[in-house]
């Protein structure tokens, strides 16, 4: 059973991951550190990186409920990722912090790490299952998924905005 719907257990997990990232945004009630000491552009970027992280996780959860070709690499790539972000954190590596990390956020650190680590194996072990698919992906742009591809690009710059302004306390 969880053989013929693992791609729709892959594809929660992407969600789950992203919603679980979006409430760390800097400035909200769980990630309170101060970052003022990084410059504009450091904090710009690393937000651009994690809001695009975030969204595109949906994109990729849809398309792994799909079954689209490919859409498994691109969830063991992003699952990657998340890890990547939340071990340089949870290790003081990137980004620092005079101010400690509380204890929820400490926790939901950890629980995204390891729900990671289980959205790899299930994408190995996805991946490892044949799927005789032949289904490419081609994209046809409408007036309506310009419009909505506009809207998110600006929610998007949006957050960024916040999240850097957050992190250097303005």
């Amino acid at each position: 059973m969880l053989t013929k719907n693992i791609h729709y257990v892959i594809a929660f997990l992407l969600v789950v991951l992203s919603v679980l990232l979006t409430i760390l945004v800097p400035g909200g009630p769980i990630e309170t550190r101060d970052f003022s000491h990084y410059s504009e552009t450091v904090l710009a970027l690393f937000n651009i990186f994690l809001t695009t992280l975030g969204l595109l996780s949906f994109v990729v959860a849809f398309l792994i409920a799909k079954k689209k070709k490919y859409s498994v690499v691109l969830s063991a790539i992003f699952a990657l990722l998340y890890l990547f972000v939340y071990i340089l954190d949870l290790f003081k590596i990137f980004p620092t912090s005079p101010v400690t990390m509380s204890s929820t956020l400490f926790s939901i650190e950890v629980i995204s790490s390891l729900l990671a680590v289980v959205l790899i194996y299930l994408c190995i072990k996805y991946h490892n299952i044949e799927i005789h698919n032949g289904e490419t992906i081609r994209l046809q742009f409408s007036f309506y998924k310009l419009l909505a591809l506009i809207v998110v690009v600006l929610f998007a710059i949006g957050i960024v905005i916040f999240a850097t302004q957050s992190a250097m306390g303005l």
